[in-house]
């Protein structure tokens, strides 16, 4: 019986080659695409869950409450911290730290060097007991045990000793001295929050280090705690209260800890700053995602219900004899089921082709590294055969239900099969494939737009052609006006500056708290504020604009002046800022400082934010020292990179120099949005292809089947462009109910999305008619051949036929 089903079902997609071409096609685009989409969701939702103890694992996070609606949460918290929880709380089973102390090591081993920035230090040596990654040698319990020991991930080892073993050699640690390798794992895998090349244990032990890892004033500590088995994070917050009075007394109210699961660091940490992972997700894309994958699978089943459902006439004398002939309803859905699996088994192993070329291209968009093979082929699996299985049901279900109750009696007499529901419930099908398409061109469309304020805003500052250098040592840093004079001789250098952050700044910026000295009324009212150090030629390497009083002057008087900018000036209500005395808590106590001038705001970050308030000293201020060097440059950037680094070898030979460009680096701030604008490009395309694809199909049916009346309309004087816009209107109508349908819809979800940016582009009518005018024009386009060849048929052809 299965068998007959089988060849049964062949037979007539045979005969059927452009209803099983229009069907295979649209649902391998719907089952390819839908499938990198689930996998990029799952991985999205897989990070950090890969470890044992993930289920009971938690990250410490400090929060800062001194400003009630401005709550800001560090990633980080004071050393001493850990195993305090440990000792008073025992739901706590263990806790393990991470540390980074400057941004970048250097590794000398023979004469080469190796500038490293992707490293941790642990002075816990249960880090692989808490967090599961794959040793290749090495004993994972003992390998942080050793002071000056380091563990390698298996590339960075193969950077340095090639293909010798790496266990148990040692290299040099500039600054530090020697480190013995005391283990290799694999590399990091993409979905773990600590992305590291080198672990060391121990290596630092000078008194300053231990001093501070017992001060419970200073951050730096990324803490994790795991706990213990059945026991809950709720238990342990309920007690913090008497902890918290314990160690912070009356500053109880303006500090607090909080715990965040590690599996939720990834998709929901973009509020907390001083985290040490190197990406986040958002995951208000994993829902959109999903969602598109659903969408483009049920556009690709209405295809196939509507043109099976649409077929019916023609197997309409097919299903009366099997029934005369004592076939039961059984026995029919079952072999319109089988039609409906073949389809779509013959699409799911098409897809597997179309996957297989277009993960490359779905790779560039998304950041990830998935591929089709034999061996990975097993992880694609799954979703497929799940994705294969739901399609097939939903897209056979309804045909085989709708033909199996076709009367015997009433299709053997050539009487009609259609009803107005069925119309009805087609056209509803078409209508929600097109609301669909409309929504997704909206949204891209409107991404698109945002993507291109972006770029073009003005965010106060020029960025472009701006290098960055790091200082990486004392060395640099006691010789920088020095080194400022050799940037400056290099061919193309129009500018040099120095500074401790820059503009767009994506390091941490140094907060402070600072207040109007001569007010009274806020002698216990400080503004946390943000604070950078400039020197006298930052003003014209980055054409800040000055809104009132000077800029720096080049004097060491100036270490005792600051700037602030136009959205400082209003929070710290001074109406008369130029001359105002300041005063700013610094590591050394209180500093009194006078305004020599206000800039005008800039986006001295991204565009997600608003415009903070922001102090400007000089660059030899008590607060921090300077970290960058940044030269404006034109012409051919590489002799001048080269020329650079040679600068920097003849004052500081022992560091590599590092540099990036800062409008690349502006740029990473909005990978997501660009990332999102991509997918929707490619789902909108697709659900666009899909959508006419059928709609194709039905016009073809629709003309076949509207032959006679055509021919008569014809004989009796209508002429070809009323033939055309009738066959036409049909489907113009439903694109219009469509639009109607996907306006509001897409208005919801972009006013959503862009609610993320402090700085966005409104939402126009024009967006959503050039929408819905490409959709329009598509489908008439689609729809256009058969309709000239119902409107210049003969139609003595047709009657003939009859």
């Amino acid at each position: 019986m299965i068998r007959n089903y089988f060849k049964i079902a062949i037979r007539s997609l045979s005969r059927n080659k452009t209803f099983t071409f229009i069907n295979v096609f649209g649902l391998v685009l719907g089952i390819s695409f839908s499938t990198m989409l689930y996998i990029y969701v799952s991985n999205e939702l897989s990070y950090d869950s890969f470890h044992q103890k993930s289920d009971r694992t938690y990250r410490v996070l400090w929060q800062n409450k001194s400003i009630p609606d401005n709550i800001r949460t560090y990633g980080s918290i004071v050393p001493p911290m850990g195993p305090e929880l440990v000792n008073s709380f025992p739901e706590v089973e263990e806790m393990t730290r991470l540390y980074q102390f400057s941004g970048q090591v250097v590794v000398e081993i023979g004469n080469d060097k190796y500038s490293e920035r992707n490293w941790f230090t642990s002075e816990d040596a249960n880090f692989f007991n808490v967090f599961d990654f794959d040793f290749i040698t090495g004993d994972k319990a003992t390998a942080l045990k050793q002071s000056f020991s380091v563990v390698l991930t298996e590339s960075t080892a193969k950077k340095y000793f090639g293909d010798e073993n790496a266990l148990g050699k040692t290299f040099n640690l500039q600054e530090i001295g020697e480190v013995k390798v005391t283990g290799i794992i694999k590399d990091n895998p993409r979905n773990s929050h600590l992305q590291f090349d080198l672990l060391f244990s121990k290596i630092l032990v000078n008194e300053e280090w231990q001093a501070y890892l017992s001060d419970w004033r200073s951050l730096g500590a990324y803490t994790y705690l795991v706990l213990k088995e059945g026991k809950s994070i709720i238990d342990v917050e309920s007690k913090m209260e008497p902890f918290r009075k314990k160690h912070w007394g009356p500053d109880m109210e303006s500090r607090a800890i909080a715990f965040q699961p590690i599996t939720d660091i990834y998709l929901h940490s973009n509020h907390i700053q001083s985290g040490l992972e190197r990406e986040h997700g958002e995951l208000s894309y994993v829902y959109i995602f999903s969602s598109m994958a659903i969408f483009l699978l049920v556009i690709a089943a209405i295809n196939y219900i509507n043109l099976t459902t649409s077929k019916a006439s023609s197997r309409a004398k097919e299903i009366g004899i099997r029934k005369v002939a004592g076939a039961v309803k059984t026995q029919l859905v079952f072999q319109f089921l089988t039609e409906a699996f073949v389809i779509t088994f013959v699409s799911m192993l098409l897809s597997l082709v179309m996957m297989n070329v277009c993960l490359p291209l779905f790779n560039s968009i998304t950041g990830k590294n998935f591929v089709l093979s034999l061996s990975t082929l097993g992880e694609f699996l799954p979703a497929l055969l799940t994705i294969t299985l739901i399609i097939g049901t939903i897209a056979g279900s309804y045909p085989s239900f709708y033909l199996s109750k076709l009367k015997p009696v009433a299709t053997l007499k050539g009487e009609t099969v259609f009803t107005k529901n069925r119309f009805s419930l087609r056209t509803a099908l078409v209508v929600f494939q097109f609301t669909i398409t409309i929504a997704l061109i909206v949204s891209t469309l409107v991404i698109g737009n945002q993507i291109n304020f972006i770029k073009t805003k003005d965010i106060g500052f020029n960025k472009d052609q701006l290098m960055i250098i790091d200082i990486n040592s004392g060395i640099v840093r006691n010789q920088f006006q020095a080194m400022k004079n050799e940037f400056s001789k290099l061919a193309g250098v129009q500018h040099v500056a120095v500074s401790s952050r820059v503009p767009g700044e994506w390091k941490n910026i140094r907060e402070i708290y600072s207040r109007n000295a001569n007010d009274e009324s806020a002698k216990n009212d400080s503004l946390q504020t943000y604070f950078m150090g400039f020197d006298e030629d930052m003003l014209q390497t980055y054409q800040l604009r000055l809104e009132a009083g000077r800029f720096f002057g080049g004097n060491e008087a100036d270490s005792m002046n600051v700037l602030i900018n136009a959205s400082a000036a209003e929070a710290l209500n001074l109406k008369n800022p130029i001359g105002a005395m300041l005063q700013i808590n610094s590591p050394n106590g209180k500093w009194f400082t006078q305004v020599i001038g206000v800039l005008e705001d800039f986006n001295f970050q991204s565009l997600h934010q608003k415009i903070a308030p922001i102090i400007i000293g000089y660059r030899n201020n008590p607060i921090q020292s300077i970290d960058y060097f940044t030269l404006k440059v034109s012409g051919d950037t590489q002799p001048l990179i080269e020329g650079a680094a040679k600068v920097c070898e003849k004052f500081d030979p022992a560091t590599p120099i590092e540099y990036h460009f800062l409008s690349e680096q502006l740029n990473s701030f909005y990978v997501s949005e660009k990332k999102a604008g991509k997918i929707f490009q490619m789902a909108g395309a697709l659900s666009i292809l899909v959508a006419c694809l059928g709609l194709l199909g039905l016009a073809n049916y629709h003309v076949e089947r509207k032959t006679k009346e055509l021919g008569i309309r014809k004989i009796l004087g209508a002429g070809s462009f009323n033939l055309f816009f009738m066959v036409s209107l049909s489907f113009t109508r439903q694109v219009a109910i469509a639009f109607v349908l996907a306006c509001p819809l897409a208005w919801y979800v972009m006013r959503e999305w862009l609610s993320a940016f402090e700085y966005r582009i409104s939402l126009n009518a024009g967006v959503f008619i050039l929408a819905g005018a490409i959709v329009l024009l598509l489908a008439l386009i689609t729809v256009s051949y058969q309709s000239v060849r119902a409107a210049i048929f003969n139609p003595i052809d047709s009657l003939r036929a009859e």
